[in-house]
């Protein structure tokens, strides 16, 4: 069983932060979110991430799942989301590989 650490993934959310902070981007603001997952009972990850909302996709490289939805990525949203994710990832076989997201308000000029 893979075991993906939650409290590790929160921690280097920071960084993240710190860059959309850094570039005018207001944490409050919901935005496109990507999450990714390989390895494991794909299958499995798939159908879970689907039930809870997410629009699932495969991975153009190893086995794996990219789940999308949107979201707002504050404080709050990091712990209770990488505790989901690190959950879903270990009770499927899976390795978290972390999230992306789109910036709101960058380049947002009339």
């Amino acid at each position: 069983m893979a075991d993906n650490d939650w409290q590790q993934q929160v921690l280097m959310n920071e960084s993240v932060f710190a860059a959309l902070t850094s570039n005018g981007e207001d944490l409050s603001d919901g935005r496109h979110v990507i999450h990714y997952f390989y390895d494991g009972d794909v299958d499995g990850l798939k159908a879970a991430l689907g039930e809870d909302g997410y629009v699932v996709s495969p991975t153009n490289t190893s086995p794996g799942v990219i789940a999308e939805i949107f979201a707002v990525t504050d404080h709050d949203w990091s712990e209770s989301e990488m505790k989901k994710m690190c959950d879903l990832a270990n009770r499927f076989g899976a390795e978290y590989d972390g999230w992306e997201a789109s910036m709101v308000r960058k380049g947002k000029q009339n």
